[in-house]
């Protein structure tokens, strides 16, 4: 059966648990969108709720909200986060944090959210650009800064989350299938990630680049727990961070998604790993990764287009 898009792709895989179906590539583009959801003051004083239980408390507040207030929150994830809440494979990954801090004086967008999957992994999944004045203006300081006021962000909040004190008891541990199906690899789990558990960065747009800086740039005992890094269609980096020993390490662990048209996953320096996607959009629309074709297992890939080999060229020649 083919699937279209990640909003099929959740459809179809949805009553399928990670242990039937291990996650992928296509969960981490679904877990970056999650993070463009506006959830904030939900889970402040929730005890690292559920996602049904936080889409619960987002359905009730969206019926006090105004039509106009309605229409800023309507955004292709909005339909992907109710999707994930119903859906068996989803539904029961907690969040352990999340923040929104848009800044002026700063020029400071930023937002980010913790998962903690059932499997025992932490996800960190961060923002792209919203339709704020001031991530657009962050955006282009990008393109001639070596750092932004985000990209420092996105490391505190790593490095935060790395430190929570998560601790389910030897019993829990143990009667849960998603950690492994040995007894024994339960057992070893339990005591390992006590200290060390994994940790998983993705993000779309910069938020793709706030997951690789945040990667390269932490303490390096969380970097060691660092198990991938998958950018969606995000810009690079200056070439001062390219050549840093910092990046260079982490440099096997990251993977970059970019469609065949790409624009803003060309920008600035890439090293990485990448694999082309097809999409169903054309031309700059396709960095819309509701618009990426996907199939019941992965991405249906494709190659770069002209245009963009073009500019790339141009971008590494200027």
């Amino acid at each position: 059966m083919n699937v279209n898009t990640i909003l099929n792709y959740v459809d179809l895989r949805g009553d399928l648990l990670a242990n039937q179906f291990p996650y992928n590539e296509i969960d981490a583009l679904i877990f970056s969108e999650l993070a463009y959801v506006y959830l904030d003051d939900l889970i402040n004083h929730l005890d690292y709720p559920t996602l049904q239980e936080v889409y619960d408390q987002y359905h009730q507040r969206n019926q006090t909200l105004s039509v106009e207030e309605l229409s800023k929150i309507q955004i292709p994830s909005h339909e992907l986060f109710e999707k994930m809440a119903q859906s068996p494979r989803y539904q029961n990954i907690q969040i352990l944090a999340y923040v929104n801090d848009v800044n002026k004086e700063l020029v400071k967008q930023f937002a980010a959210m913790a998962l903690l999957l059932e499997d025992g992994r932490i996800v960190i999944t961060y923002r792209g650009t919203d339709d704020s004045l001031i991530g657009w203006h962050e955006d282009f300081l990008m393109l001639c800064e070596k750092t932004v006021p985000a990209q420092e962000s996105s490391v505190r909040f790593l490095e935060h989350v790395a430190q929570l004190p998560l601790s389910f008891s030897l019993i829990q541990d143990l009667k849960n299938p998603f950690l492994s199906s040995s007894i024994w690899q339960r057992f070893k789990k339990h005591f390992e990630y006590k200290q060390h558990r994994p940790l998983w960065l993705v993000g779309h747009s910069k938020g793709g680049n706030l997951a690789i800086f945040a990667g390269c740039f932490c303490h390096q005992t969380i970097q060691n727990r660092i198990q991938q890094i998958d950018n969606f269609d995000g810009p690079g980096f200056q070439d001062e961070i390219l050549q840093s020993t910092a990046y260079q390490t982490m440099l096997p662990r990251i993977h970059s998604y970019i469609p065949h048209y790409s624009f803003f996953g060309i920008v600035l320096g890439h090293e990485e790993n990448y694999t082309v996607v097809q999409s169903q959009e054309v031309g700059m629309m396709q960095h819309n990764a509701f618009s990426w074709q996907i199939n019941a297992q992965h991405f249906e890939q494709d190659e770069l287009s002209y245009e963009s080999v073009q500019f790339a060229i141009k971008v590494i020649l200027f």
